[in-house]
């Protein structure tokens, strides 16, 4: 890249950059209902013929002014797994720690996993972090980087489970199956939270169980008492 295309590009990004801020702002104030075309583009200073210059839709541009809060996520991660005793207590972990999040913020969650097709969750994915480089920066184990690595939201899901089948306690197609479902039931609960149907308490406990009884369904026979073990050592600490 020459200078002069090095020029076009960082001027292409700090225009991007004014628009996320501008609508990060209003989302702060007003919530993401408050969030429109011209107010996003008056409150940064540019006409809405040139956000659309920018931004595939309203959509888009939302998506990328709420990707913090996946960042917010993903750094927790590393804590959340650091008394796991093996891959099955590692994925039911991770699992909990995006539920928490996930019922925390729910209209954002949805938008950031379940509101585009996994090609726009990939494309937008990767223009954040290389328009934010910085943020794709994580410490933790080796799968956790990959998964923070990966744009699709299945294969993201189901990196958790592959230490699962390397350490033999699921086949990889038991494996599939279970990682398709639990997404399908992940985004049924995700918007009752956000409709109100549910409160987050009821939901987390909710989903944690439903894990448990996939997994326990899934997993090959001589090691369900692993995800047995973690299960009541979580219902006592809650208890």
């Amino acid at each position: 890249m020459d200078i002069k295309e090095k020029r076009i590009q960082l001027k292409q990004e700090r225009i991007m950059n004014y628009f996320i801020e501008a609508t990060e702002e209003i989302i702060k104030k007003e919530g993401i209902e408050g969030v429109t075309i011209r107010n996003v583009a008056n409150l940064a200073g540019y006409t809405s013929a040139t956000l659309y210059n920018y931004f595939d839709n309203l959509s888009h541009l939302i998506f990328l002014a709420n990707m913090h809060y996946l960042e917010e996520y993903n750094n927790s991660l590393v804590d959340c797994i650091s008394d796991c005793k093996n891959s099955i207590e590692i994925y039911m972990s991770v699992c909990k720690c995006f539920s928490i999040h996930a019922y925390e913020k729910p209209e954002i969650f949805e938008l950031l996993f379940f509101s585009h097709g996994d090609e726009k969750f990939e494309k937008y994915t990767k223009q954040y972090y290389e328009l934010y480089p910085e943020v794709n920066e994580h410490e933790g184990p080796e799968f956790l980087d990959k998964m923070f690595h990966i744009n699709n939201l299945y294969s993201r899901s189901y990196t958790m489970l592959e230490n699962c089948v390397k350490d033999g306690y699921i086949e990889k197609c038991s494996a599939r199956t279970f990682n398709d479902i639990c997404l399908r039931f992940n985004k049924t609960i995700l918007e009752d939270v956000k409709i109100g149907i549910l409160d987050k308490e009821k939901a987390l406990s909710m989903t944690i169980k439903y894990y448990y009884q996939l997994f326990g369904f899934y997993l090959k026979p001589e090691y369900k008492h692993l995800l047995e073990e973690y299960y009541t050592k979580l219902i006592k600490k809650n208890s």
